[in-house]
This record gives C-alpha cells, sequence and structure tokens, in this order.
C-alpha cells in the first residue's frame, strides 16, 4: 500500500512509482526522477504539476499530473481538517467522481488521515487551460457555459436517494449549520480585520447577520435535494482544458454536500461576474440555468420557485468568503479576492432584498 505524504519533499520517484504502480498507471519500468512545480492560489491546500520521468520510456506513465496535499501553513490546515474539506475530498473522488454528469480530472490516488489533517490526491492534468481570474471575473459567454454544467451537475444527481448512503456528504451540511450558528460573532471580526478593504453593503451585509439571520438560512438550504459543489467560481473551473479539447472541467470538490443546488448558480452569478455586468444579464442567466435543469429532466422544479431559490441563496457567497476570509492565512492576494468577493455578493444580497426574504 502507498504511504500517505503530506508535503512536497515526500513526492520522490520511489513514491511516486509506487503510487502510479498501484493504481495501474506504471506497467513497466520505474519513475526516475520528477519534477514538482507549485500552481493554483487555493487557500486550504497546496497544488503542484509533476513531471515524471521513466526508464522505460516517457509513453509508460502520466506525461503530467496534478498533485494536492495540505496548506502548509497550520492554520488553514486546522480549518480544513475542521471543515472536513480533505476527508470530503478524498471521499468524492473514491466513491462518485466517476458517476458524476460532469467533467473532473481522473483520479490516479486519493488518501486521507484518520484525523482529517493529511492527504495527498494524484490527479489526471488538464492544462493547458484559459486563464479566468476570479477578481477580474468573467464575461457573460463563459458564465452561460459555466452554469450549464452546474445545471448538469445538480439534475444528474436531482433527487438520487442513493447519494444519501454516504456520511460524508452529510457532514458537509453540519459544517455550514455551524457557520450559521457562528455568523452572528464572526461578521464583527470580519468587519474589524478588513475594516479598511471592505466597501459599505459589505459592512451593511455583515452587520446583518448578527441578528442570527445565517442560521435560518442554512435551515432552508438543507434539503437533500442534489449534489451541491459549493465554491463553484471561476478559480475551480479550467475553461477549454486540454488546449480546448474539453470546454469546462470542474475541480476543488472539497466542500460538497447534498443539498439546494441552486446555491451554486447564485454563488457563482453574484461572486464570478463584475457587478454592472451581472446585474444587465442576470435573470437570462439564471433562466438558461432553470432551463437546462428541465431540459435534463427536472419536472418538479417551477421557475418562480426557482428564482426565488436563486434570489435566497445569493446569501451563500458572502458567507464562503467571510468564513474562508477569516480561517486562512493572510496575504495581499488573499485579502484582494476576498474582499472583492464580498464586495460583488453584498451588492448582489441587496439587489434581491435576501435578508429581508430571509426574515418573512
Amino acid at each position: 500500500m502507498t504511504t500517505l505524504i503530506s508535503t512536497q519533499e515526500e513526492l520522490t520517484p520511489d513514491w511516486l512509482g509506487q503510487a502510479l504502480g498501484d493504481a495501474g498507471r506504471l506497467t513497466t519500468g520505474t519513475v526516475t526522477d520528477v519534477a514538482a512545480k507549485r500552481i493554483g492560489s487555493g487557500r486550504l491546500g497546496t497544488t503542484y504539476l509533476l513531471t515524471p520521468g521513466y526508464s522505460a520510456g516517457p509513453t509508460v506513465g502520466p506525461e503530467r499530473l496534478v498533485a494536492k496535499l495540505p496548506a502548509t501553513d497550520d492554520a488553514s490546515r486546522q480549518f480544513s481538517a475542521a471543515m472536513g474539506a480533505y476527508t470530503r475530498e478524498v471521499s468524492f473522488y473514491r466513491d462518485i467522481a466517476t458517476h458524476v454528469p460532469v467533467r473532473t480530472p481522473e483520479c490516479y490516488h486519493a488518501a486521507v488521515s484518520d484525523d482529517g489533517l493529511t492527504f495527498c490526491l494524484l490527479l489526471e492534468d488538464l492544462t493547458p487551460a484559459a486563464e479566468c481570474d476570479q477578481v477580474e471575473g468573467c464575461d457573460v459567454d463563459r458564465a452561460e457555459t459555466a452554469l450549464r454544467q452546474a445545471a448538469a451537475l445538480h439534475a444528474g444527481s436531482w433527487n438520487d436517494r442513493g447519494l444519501q448512503r454516504y456520511a460524508w456528504l452529510d457532514s458537509g451540511l453540519g459544517i455550514w449549520r455551524k457557520m450559521g450558528a457562528d455568523a452572528a460573532q464572526a461578521q464583527k471580526a470580519f468587519r474589524a480585520g478588513y475594516d479598511g478593504l471592505l466597501d459599505d453593503a459589505s459592512h451593511r451585509v455583515a452587520a446583518g447577520l448578527e441578528t442570527g439571520i445565517a442560521q435560518r438560512w442554512v435551515e432552508l438550504i438543507a434539503r437533500p435535494r442534489c449534489l451541491w459543489h459549493c465554491d463553484f467560481r471561476l478559480d475551480n473551473l479550467l475553461f477549454d482544458a486540454r488546449g480546448g479539447e474539453v470546454p469546462l472541467a470542474v475541480v476543488d470538490w472539497q466542500s460538497v454536500a447534498l443539498a439546494d443546488g441552486t446555491i451554486d448558480a447564485s454563488y457563482f452569478i453574484g461572486a464570478s461576474i463584475p457587478t454592472d455586468l451581472r446585474r444587465e444579464h442576470e435573470e437570462r442567466l439564471v433562466r438558461g440555468y432553470h432551463h437546462t435543469l428541465e431540459e435534463q429532466g427536472v419536472t418538479d422544479y417551477p421557475w418562480d420557485e426557482c428564482w426565488r431559490d436563486y434570489r435566497v441563496n445569493a446569501l451563500s457567497g458572502f458567507m464562503v468568503s467571510m468564513m474562508a476570509a477569516l480561517g486562512t492565512e493572510r496575504s495581499p492576494d488573499a485579502d484582494t479576492m476576498f474582499s472583492t468577493m464580498a464586495a460583488r455578493d453584498a451588492a448582489h444580497i441587496e439587489d434581491h432584498d435576501t435578508l429581508a426574504l430571509l426574515e418573512d
């Protein structure tokens, strides 16, 4: 059995050869060397692009692959373990990744420690992919592509009771219940710690969480309707992957759960599209998402219900931005990303009177 590792230094040729051999991906020869390059901007883990060398020639194993390991700073690692993030992503690739109706990387190795602090994934390399920056945001064409994939994920798992046997999927909502209970106090720390970076709308929305409204929202979303990616945003979407061979691949399944899938649509539109562009095209984008659900077999979800759920679930993006900002190591890039997302999400919430809907 392949040893569980957690650092770049442990990505040795011997270890990689063992892992690929156990996965049936190295049938001849050995791994003679491996180059590891840090990629991505993930806050809850570290990701490396691996380029192995082989004794029997370059085609006996993957030419390149991706390794995901725990965060290097203790605060982010502890936060991830408390959230069950590492256990959930490993379980996703072990149990259901090959059955979801969206393109995800093929998994060659998935292991996690019992305490959830240490994990390792070896995944298919889907680069090159188009650059799409979370802070800059995306255009409407890419938004439509992303929302079609979100709808495929939701429709393909709609009311699938077989998924309820996976306890690790249920654990995702347990974490959200805790975050909902903590939000009234967390917003104070968020506003104080990020005071100079937050706009007025972000302060207003954060202050609105002091009433306990986040707990009511979590109870509303806790319907095991379908798979919910939970962090469906630009940094986790690979457009034109494999040089255009794959229109869109979805990565980072650390938060996946069973709930109200419309959250993914609301979260993506609120956080990943610049506010003025979102306001101009929003209803058309959501109608397109709903139409795709119906095209793929969902017959019990009328438009009016979808639109109301979309408006209520605008809270999701702000909650993610706030909690992730408080739970991970700070840096200038992270501060810019979280404050930008919070500003977009706060405008989204105020445009749809989300807090008032939750009070109703």
